[in-house]
């Protein structure tokens, strides 16, 4: 992909959000704003939390995420896409100095990404097949306890977009007809757009604590543009394709930008006792800053820029994504000094207009059931796994992005979306001395 935004991996605030950042976290139903002071995602969920981690901790872990996607058209026929198994690492490293004034933390994870595959001879090929935006974030963070009550925090946020790919078919028989050529029964090329890039954001929070049973958390994290730079390619191209573009296969560099939005976090943590931590989280996203799409092609002939630009139909695509709430909830239980219980809820919408929704991403809203438990190996050794379990809301689609994309009428992604996801999480985190 250089620029278009997939389906989305489970969890976050709505479009491509995968806010997937340990095994703790996820086992409450993805909460961690204020109840802070064990789990090292306060580096990136609020790093105010830093000052509760009493001395120095490293968490190693990743979460396997299952999904199966499906569309059903207007007429009854079902289409799926390809199961999909991706493994989402996270990494961190912070603790607080022995008088809990300062925190620190330096962590690796994956709060946003995607990746989807619809088959080439589907009835979607000509908007999706392959698509891919895998990314990682490096979080340095640091904590400062203001008073008993209040600490403050604050991170930065390096982003590197590794592999950006978008593929789909391409109609040579209807792009050869658009150049005055004659009907045939050209075989389908290939498209793809590629690209990689980095950029930095920030992200800041506080940690209110009136007294042992309550805390309240607010996390502000930045807005990130990135600019995706690579190569848009074609393959498979034949007849006055072909000839127009130089053979059966041409590429040109091209780039584009994402932007990851800003968002605010809230979060209530309530502790009746010793045993039982909840918490109830949620957050607003700006979605709005992806409105649109616009892919800048290093091509000056206009014949082959309007192909390049899906058959005319111009730069920029517009996006109009919405702004979209999520919500989550979910409890903490000691059972006993060594082993702990959870489980949790979330809900996240959906943040593209049935006017633009495309296959590539098929932003269903979600419905996130979690359970959970940490177990204390040693007194050094820490062992957290998490089993979520995603219900996607399906969506009845019907607009004109296969005509505007393809000039193709038929290419309309006509019909119902639906979508499942299994997330299994595993964390190991060692307590130095």
């Amino acid at each position: 992909m250089i620029g278009a935004y997939q389906q989305v991996f489970a969890v976050g605030g709505g479009g491509i959000g995968n806010e997937v950042l340990s095994a703790r976290s996820l086992g409450q139903g993805a909460v961690g704003v204020a109840a802070q002071g064990e789990d090292l995602a306060a580096i990136y969920s609020n790093p105010a939390g830093l000052t509760n981690i009493k001395g120095v901790k490293a968490s190693f872990g990743a979460t396997w995420e299952s999904i199966y996607g499906s569309y059903q058209s207007n007429a009854g026929n079902q289409t799926n896409t390809r199961l999909n198994d991706v493994a989402v690492p996270n990494a961190a490293i912070g603790g607080s100095s022995k008088d809990g004034k300062m925190g620190f933390g330096l962590a690796l994870e994956s709060p946003y990404g995607l990746e989807t595959h619809w088959g080439k001879d589907s009835p979607l090929k000509y908007l999706a097949t392959d698509s891919k935006l895998h990314m990682l974030f490096i979080d340095p963070a640091v904590a400062y306890r203001i008073n008993p009550m209040f600490s403050i925090g604050a991170g930065a946020d390096y982003v590197n977009v590794f592999n950006a790919d978008l593929e789909k078919q391409l109609n040579v028989n209807n792009v050869n007809a658009s150049l005055g050529a004659p009907t045939t029964t050209a075989p389908d090329g290939t498209s793809s757009l590629i690209g990689t890039g980095t950029n930095w954001g920030y992200h800041a929070g506080v940690l209110i604590e009136p007294n042992e049973r309550h805390a309240l958390g607010i996390t502000y994290h930045s807005k990130i543009k990135l600019t995706v730079t690579g190569a848009a390619n074609l393959t498979g191209l034949s007849g006055a394709t072909a000839a127009l573009f130089g053979g059966s296969s041409y590429s040109t560099s091209a780039y584009t930008d994402i932007f990851l939005p800003q968002n605010i976090q809230f979060g209530y943590a309530f502790k009746p006792t010793n045993k039982w931590t909840f918490e109830a989280d949620a957050a607003w996203y700006d979605w709005y800053s992806s409105r649109d799409l616009n892919i800048r092609y290093n091509e000056t002939n206009a014949t082959r820029l309007a192909i390049l630009t899906n058959s005319g139909a111009g730069n920029p695509t517009p996006y109009n994504w919405r702004d979209a709430w999520s919500f989550a909830t979910g409890a903490n239980y000691k059972y006993s000094d060594r082993l702990q219980l959870r489980g949790g809820f979330w809900y996240v919408p959906y943040a593209a207009p049935e006017s633009t929704f495309s296959p590539a991403y098929n932003d269903l809203n979600r419905y996130g059931m979690a359970i959970g438990a940490g177990y204390d190996v040693t007194s050094n050794v820490t062992v957290d796994i998490a089993e979520t379990v995603i219900f996607f809301g399906s969506r009845v689609i019907n607009n004109n992005t296969g005509f505007t994309s393809t000039g193709d009428p038929t290419a309309n992604p006509g019909g119902t979306f639906s979508d499942f996801a299994n997330l299994l999480t595993a964390n190991v985190t060692y307590k130095f001395r």
